[in-house]
């Protein structure tokens, strides 16, 4: 159920075309479990659904407290004052926390697990409203777990409301039957201590639905970290939103077929394969309309503790 409720709300949070806010807040956290500090950051997209009622998708990282990084993805609806052209408004959200930690299993910062699990998300926020559709934001965070250790947070940064794109502009964005083949580029970060990195690319097909829907396939490949070599073939659903007349934001989200290769003293080899959920945020920019450029970061979601973000930038052009 948790998981039905958080897929639909990114979904209405990000494809609604009107009254939508995206914000960067970052600050400082306090672990109660591992009982020190650390930094915090937040991306959020929200949806005005009234006055006084909001609807928003975020992805929240608790940063690296010793032996406990912990991130994850929330939605949660935002009960505030009205928002004023110029001036302050207030409010207070709760939602569900799907979050990945990154902690020990014996104590030692090689045993490194990647565990996985449910929490709440308490939120409260003040803001400062500029007459050019910006705003200061501060917010304080309460994450509350079952067994894994809360914590506060305390965060300050920028939101902007995004305007409604004519629809003379959203005609040069991609149109239903539109085709895209992209080639990609960039780092693959092992979700450890150490956070080992290595050299990734992809080749991308992505498909147009709709102009706020695709859906992609991508052949992957993680490299080498060790001696664990990872590839594979993602499938992904997307939804998109016009930020300027040639920018796009992309949520993603479906699963990866991949498999690891184990290369022990290039004598002993041994691989698996596993399907596995990946999730996607991406910002894709109209170069010219034939050419485009695209950032995306993604996060493969394991049951074997080898979670991994995948870091890439590309190339396409439409067909």
């Amino acid at each position: 159920m948790h998981i039905k409720f958080l897929i639909l709300s990114w979904l209405a949070a990000s494809s609604l075309a009107c009254a939508q806010d995206v914000s960067l807040l970052a600050g400082s956290l306090d672990s109660h479990k591992a009982q020190e500090r650390s930094f915090a950051a937040e991306l959020g997209f929200s949806q005005r659904m009234n006055d006084f009622f909001s609807l928003s998708a975020e992805y929240y990282n608790e940063g690296h407290p010793r032996q406990h990084h912990r991130d994850g993805f929330t939605s949660q609806l935002w009960l505030h004052t009205p928002y004023p052209e110029h001036g302050a408004s207030f409010g207070v959200a709760v939602g569900p926390y799907y979050y990945f930690d990154t902690t020990t299993g014996l104590g030692a910062a090689s045993d490194y697990r990647n565990l996985h699990g449910w929490g709440k998300l308490f939120s409260a926020s003040a803001k400062w409203h500029f007459k050019k559709r910006s705003y200061v934001e501060v917010r304080v965070n309460h994450v509350s777990t079952h067994g894994d250790g809360d914590s506060n947070s305390v965060l300050i940064g920028m939101g902007y409301e995004l305007k409604n794109v004519p629809d003379r502009e959203r005609l040069k964005t991609e149109r239903p039957g539109d085709r895209l083949l992209m080639v990609q580029a960039g780092q693959a970060i092992v979700n450890s201590f150490e956070s080992e990195r290595a050299a990734a690319y992809g080749i991308e097909y992505r498909d147009t639905v709709t102009q706020n829907m695709e859906w992609s396939v991508t052949a992957l490949n993680e490299g080498r970290v060790g001696l664990v070599q990872r590839k594979g073939v993602a499938g992904q659903i997307w939804l998109l939103r016009p930020f300027t007349d040639r920018t796009v934001l992309e949520l993603g989200g479906g699963g990866y077929l991949m498999r690891d290769r184990i290369n022990r003293n290039n004598a002993n080899e041994a691989s698996k394969t596993h399907l596995v959920p990946i999730v996607t945020i991406g910002m894709r920019y109209r170069i010219n309309p034939d050419w485009r450029a695209q950032l995306s970061f993604s996060r493969v979601v394991t049951d074997y503790h080898r979670d991994s973000d995948i870091l890439l930038v590309g190339i396409g052009r439409v067909f």
